[in-house]
This record gives structure tokens, sequence and C-alpha cells, in this order.
């Protein structure tokens, strides 16, 4: 919107990488600097991630059937058991699968879930960065420098392009939360701003 636009003075990755470059700040710093005390956002972020953790948490508890017409049995809990069953590699996978699955199945029984970047791809990044925190325990304060780095690349597909399931199908909200935790990740693993 044209209030991002005036708040977010650049609005390419590519703007925005080089101004990393010429600095030597991260993705982070760069919507600390811009957002600013008086926005709040650190406190925002906390309550995102928050609810995002919440919502893994309660989802690989809950058993039962979806609310309905279609008797869906939630499956989150029994791919998050079997997940504990297998090597390294497939542990991994399993876990996330589940913790997606678990979110999922949050918003789809009406719980309290985060729109990262829709609903329709709820699942995606909490996985992702639930899963690098347990495994890697990482503090909360980086998971929310995380959170500020890949918020600000759903904006930037949001400003650009869309990240509605309507003009783009669910692939390009899937992608895009796909791109957010991707570049969560890579921060979190000391990436440079041009692996981000």
């Amino acid at each position: 919107t044209e209030d991002e636009a005036e708040l977010y003075g650049m609005n390419t990755l590519t703007e925005i990488m080089e101004w990393c470059n010429r600095t030597g700040k991260s993705y982070w710093e760069y919507v600390d600097e811009t957002e600013g005390s008086l926005t709040g956002i650190w406190q925002h972020l906390e309550l995102v991630w928050k609810v995002m953790k919440e919502a893994v948490e309660r989802g690989i508890e809950e058993e039962g059937v979806l609310p309905g017409p279609l008797n869906l049995r939630r499956k989150a809990l029994s791919y998050h058991v079997r997940a504990f069953g297998q090597g390294d590699t497939f542990k991994t996978r399993g876990l996330v699968f589940a913790y997606a699955l678990a979110v999922s199945e949050e918003n789809a029984a009406g719980g309290t879930i985060v729109t990262a970047p829709t609903c329709g791809s709820c699942g995606t990044l909490p996985s992702v960065l639930y899963h690098m925190q347990t495994r890697y325990k990482f503090s909360d304060e980086r998971i929310l420098r995380a959170l500020a780095t890949c918020g600000l690349i759903g904006n930037i597909v949001r400003h650009s392009a869309s990240v509605s399931g309507a003009e783009v199908g669910c692939q390009g909200e899937v992608g895009v939360a796909c791109a957010m935790a991707a570049a969560a990740v890579a921060q979190l693993m000391g990436g440079s701003p041009s692996q981000i």
C-alpha cells in the first residue's frame, strides 16, 4: 500500500540488499531502522511468535475429528509420534511436516493461527521456525529477527505481486511462505544478504 511505500522507502529486494551490502547490516536491521521504536514492531513480532508456537504445540497434542461435514481425522499427532521412530533425515522431515500439519489443522478447527502470509499457507513458516528453535536452540530474539526478515520478504512480494490464493493460486501462497521460511533459515544459519 502507499503507507508501506512511505514506511519502507525501498520496495525491491535488490535495493534493500544493496543497502545491506553498503552498510554491513542485515535485513532485520533495515526493518528495525525503518520501523523505528515508535511502531512496536518487536512487541508485535513477539506476539506473532508466541501465537505460532502455541498453534504448533496445540496441534501436535490434539486428536479426533476436525469440525465440518467431511469427518476428517486430525493426523499431526500421529505424524509427530512416527517421526521419532525414523533416522535423523526422515525424523527432521517428519517433524517439520507434523508441525506444519498441526498448524493447518488448528486453522481448520477454527483455532488461533498467524496468516504468514495467508491462512492457506499458515503451517509453513511456524513449522520451520519451531523446528529450527527446538533443534538448534535459537533464542527467541534470533527467531524474532528472522521473523522481521521474512516479513520483509513477504511484504515485498505483496507489494510487487500478490500472496492471495484468489489471485496466484495455492501454489503462490505456499511459494511465498516457502520463500519467507527460506530467508528466515538462511539468516538463522548465518547467511549473507545475497544468500538470504
